[in-house]
């Protein structure tokens, strides 16, 4: 699930001899060289706006499918073997400075409180990704609807996790005009 809402994956190649693993260094195509893109996947059936290739990868390529390399904030190591940080064609998204996201997970209690302050937006999402990027928790609200919501500038909510596996979690908190993340480990 990427930061707009959708999924983005790759797909294989298969020429019904060859094993679609790896490409020949020569191989462009529709298959390596564009994503699938499931547009709105909590919608069912077709409601879901599946659109094959329709994602251009600018160029690149991908094989047989994405990686899932979480950000832990580790400062780039340029020319490193270890340095998968980088981009390559896509544009990061749009994030407007301004708030603040703190998370506190209390072991003895199995809770987590979220707060946040100096938002901006009149509306919120509210995520938690275990680290393979499978969402837990998601909320959605405005401003209008309760007092601890973007418009005034805070966001506060207890999160009850007994039902969480023990490791590290991903908070998003998305308004329509930022996007804040934290981390967290349960153990």
């Amino acid at each position: 699930m990427a930061p707009d809402d959708k999924i983005y994956f790759a797909t294989n190649w298969y020429d019904g001899i060859n094993f679609p693993f790896p490409y020949p260094d020569t191989a462009f195509n529709i298959y390596n060289t564009y994503l699938g893109v499931i547009n709105a996947p909590d919608s069912l059936g077709d409601s879901c706006n599946f659109q094959p290739y329709s994602f251009y990868l600018g160029g690149n390529r991908s094989y047989a499918g994405l990686p899932n390399n979480p950000d832990y904030d580790l400062p780039r190591d340029s020319g490193s073997v270890c340095d998968t940080i980088q981009w390559t064609g896509i544009q990061s998204p749009a994030v407007l400075q301004g708030g603040v996201l703190f998370v506190t997970y209390v072991n003895s209690w199995d809770k987590l409180f979220i707060n946040a302050q100096h938002l901006k937006g009149s509306t919120y999402t509210l995520r938690v990704t275990d680290i393979t990027g499978r969402l837990v928790f998601k909320e959605k609200g405005s401003a209008s609807a309760a007092l601890n919501m973007p418009g005034n500038g805070y966001f506060t909510k207890d999160l009850d996790c007994s039902g969480f596996s023990n490791g590290m979690y991903i908070i998003n908190l998305t308004t329509n005009k930022e996007m804040l993340s934290q981390k967290f480990i349960k153990n």
